[in-house]
């Protein structure tokens, strides 16, 4: 009698990209801390302390080290889900930092 195979799929030996996952962790990081520092901004009515604007300017700096991050990842043989989750959510958490500064600087 012939034995039955279970595993007849095999999709080869791609995995999930540690770079692209690590990515998209910085950039969900880089994101809450943008909305924490901007509810703490707005509660004392634009008046923040230096540290609040120190964490802001640092968690910048960590949604553009998560977008190279991300870019580096997409080059990776793996599946493309976090490396393009990553690249994506660090490209607009930047746009959005940048876009506090910018208005920041303006008003």
């Amino acid at each position: 009698m012939r034995r039955k195979r279970r595993n007849i799929y095999k999709f080869g030996d791609k995995k999930h990209s540690r770079r692209g996952k690590v990515s998209f962790f910085l950039a969900l990081l880089s994101f809450f801390a943008g909305v924490v520092m901007i509810v703490i901004s707005i509660r004392h009515g634009g008046n923040a302390n230096a540290y609040i604007g120190s964490a802001g300017l640092f968690s910048l700096m960590m949604a553009a080290l998560s977008l190279v991050i991300g870019l580096a990842s997409l080059g990776e043989d793996s599946y493309k889900l976090y490396p393009v989750l990553g690249s994506v959510c660090s490209g607009l958490t930047l746009a959005g930092w940048v876009a506090v500064y910018v208005l920041g600087f303006l008003a």
